[in-house]
């Protein structure tokens, strides 16, 4: 075989090796970059839905302290977001929320609580939305962590 055409085919077989480098180099980093985004988004929906519930379930809870009969039209919001919850969330952070639900209607049946009465529950750091805020930080710096 011709050394010139050995040299060539050498030549040829080394671009395209350091090319096909570059192309798979490339593809894995916008791969991973694309995973990242997604988590990310994710991330900011599960924050954004998880904010919503606590709002909401708070606005229900001192009603709750407040009256004694249950507005059906009053729990759809809460309902809403719980079932959005299950869609996207662990089963713990889905637990938890659950359970606050059913703390709001067993509220409901209790005797109703003077304005003074919530601000002392409240400055005592009766936080019943405590656990489920402290569980779906946890779900997300887990998601954090994979970033």
């Amino acid at each position: 075989m011709n050394s010139g055409l050995v040299a060539a085919l050498a030549a040829i077989l080394g671009s395209f090796v350091g090319a096909m480098g570059s192309v798979i180099g490339t593809w894995i980093t916008q791969r991973h970059q694309d995973r990242r985004d997604v988590l990310a988004k994710k991330m900011v929906l599960r924050e954004t839905l998880y904010s919503d519930f606590i709002g909401e379930s708070a606005r229900l809870l001192v009603d709750s302290l407040e009256h004694n009969v249950v507005d059906p039209q009053n729990l759809i919001p809460v309902y809403a977001l719980l079932s959005r919850i299950r869609l996207s969330s662990s089963q713990r952070v889905l637990e938890t929320a659950e359970k606050i639900i059913k703390l709001i209607m067993d509220t409901y049946h209790q005797p109703n609580l003077t304005v003074e009465q919530i601000e002392y529950r409240a400055a005592n750091g009766d936080d019943p939305l405590k656990e489920f805020g402290d569980v779906c930080r946890i779900e997300l710096d887990g998601m954090q962590k994979q970033l």
